[in-house]
């Protein structure tokens, strides 16, 4: 009986593992024309090629390979002992000449392949909105996400290693109910003009980072309103260093300026991590706890690349994250975040929007490479960061929520709508940019019409676009040119 037993299970075994090994020969290929659609999805290209690239790798190329086998083998009158049949031929085939293409796209193009799967890898269910389509992406899009990886080594090379999240670090609870705009125990946002203190303080007391600190703590006794004075004060004191930074982007690191507190300090010029370690210094002098935090940010503005050479030109990866630095500020027990960098006022505007910003605003643009870093009740996945639509925490301030599209890319057929949910009136604006062009030409301005709900609709010749959308408070009705930046949707017309 033992024997029969162990008879059955070898004889299900080999047919479980030939079952298996003839299904490489359809799952290899679906996956190689899974990457090839989501590729051409993803840079608005035609799915003939991507097809095409599909059947070549199976049927075409493996059948005729054997095909020709066969002719080659008929002719040459072989007839000796054959120790493959004709289906393990063609399994090894199939293998043989995915693992060619796949080989060469990860040479090629790896880190674009990934993020194309990630950002577009559902590409065949866009309309369809289903539980069954929806349950269908999840899977798409979970499995993307494995191989949408990247390393700290980027960011380190750049910016360095961020401190590491406590152990006991609690999120920020979102106690707010719809159509109320989003705050936190710190009222963000909180006022933008600066600090009398900051405005005031001597330069007999500004002779080291050590006398500033001291300084404020002196001074200011509410903890939250000593954290925003030395906010105030090294957006005040320092500039941002452009030429710097185009040396970060060049990896001429050993050319580039120190980016220490002190050596920002005396310079008083310096980029993100420069801005976020003078935070950190100056907490510990004036005795709050600062940390330093490093990882990506998504910005319209900057148009680079995160890739294997990752400072490429490109606006769609630039929308997808570059390297960052900025900080959290531990208050009464709790952590909270901010961007000094991004409030600095290169514009001549002061502003306080990335101070104790709310988390969920700040996970439209910054993604930490220490995922508790984000102070989420539930952390996003780098996935899910990179295909939401880019917004700015500013669209928080004036209430309004995006309800469509939900996605940071999609494609239309010549006219694209994005709805807003825009409770106090915003006045809303968007300029539809054609990929490639410079955000400075002002672009082709979209039709708003308020309602219900607030519509941006683009009417769009073929190709690839950034909507751009702006708004301001009902008040300000003043013009294009006074409005804030609230986001972008990257926009592939057909």
């Amino acid at each position: 009986m033992a024997s029969r037993a162990g008879t059955v299970a070898l004889v299900i075994l080999k047919v479980v593992g030939r079952a298996l090994w003839v299904s490489t020969m359809v799952l290899i290929p679906l996956f190689g024309f899974w990457l090839a659609s989501s590729l051409a999805a993803y840079h608005n290209a035609t799915q003939w090629l991507s097809l095409l690239v599909g059947l070549l790798l199976f049927p075409i190329l493996p059948v005729g390979w054997d095909l020709l086998y066969a002719w080659r083998q008929k002719r040459k009158k072989y007839d000796g002992p054959r120790y493959l049949t004709g289906v393990d031929r063609l399994v090894l085939r199939t293998l043989l000449i995915n693992a060619v293409f796949l080989g060469g796209m990860m040479w090629k193009a790896k880190q674009e392949s990934f993020r194309a799967l990630a950002v577009r890898g559902d590409w065949m269910l866009d309309g369809f909105n289903g539980p069954v389509a929806n349950t269908m992406r999840g899977w798409l899009l979970g499995f993307a996400d494995h191989f949408d990886k990247r390393t700290t080594t980027v960011v380190e090379n750049q910016y360095g290693k961020g401190d590491q999240a406590p152990k006991d670090i609690k999120p920020i609870e979102d106690t707010e109910t719809p159509g109320e705009k989003p705050t936190n125990p710190m009222g963000w946002p909180l006022a933008v003009a600066f600090d009398p203190i900051v405005a005031e303080i001597p330069d007999s007391e500004q002779t080291s980072i050590e006398s500033v600190g001291a300084y404020f703590a002196a001074r200011i006794s509410d903890k939250k309103q000593l954290v925003k004075a030395l906010h105030d004060y090294v957006v005040n004191r320092l500039h941002y260093d452009y030429d710097a930074l185009k040396l970060i982007e060049a990896h001429d690191y050993e050319h580039t300026p120190a980016q220490t507190a002190e050596a920002v300090f005396a310079r008083r010029a310096g980029v993100c991590e420069g801005y976020a370690r003078l935070m950190v210094a100056l907490g510990n002098a004036a005795g709050v706890e600062i940390a330093f935090v490093t990882g990506y940010i998504r910005d319209s503005a900057r148009r680079l690349a995160v890739s294997d050479d990752p400072w490429d030109t490109s606006s769609r990866e630039a929308l997808e994250g570059v390297g960052h630095a900025w900080n959290a500020v531990k208050l009464d027990g709790q952590w909270y975040l901010m961007d000094v960098t991004w409030d600095d006022p290169t514009k001549g505007e002061n502003s306080t929007t990335y101070l104790f910003v709310p988390p969920k605003l700040m996970a439209f643009d910054h993604y930490p490479e220490d995922s508790n870093w984000q102070l989420l009740e539930k952390p996003m996945s780098l996935g899910d960061f990179v295909r939401q639509p880019l917004l700015s925490p500013r669209i928080g301030e004036l209430g309004i929520t995006l309800l469509s599209p939900t996605r940071s890319q999609v494609t239309v057929d010549g006219t694209v709508e994005i709805v807003l949910d825009n409770p106090y009136g915003a006045e809303v604006m968007a300029d539809a940019h054609r990929d490639g062009s410079s955000h400075d030409d002002g672009g082709s301005p979209c039709k708003v019409t308020s309602g219900t709900h607030t519509t941006i609709t683009c009417n769009l010749a073929d190709g690839e676009y950034e909507v751009q959308m702006f708004a301001a408070p009902a008040a300000q009705r003043t013009g294009r040119y006074t409005l804030d930046y609230v986001g972008s949707i990257l926009v592939n017309s057909h």
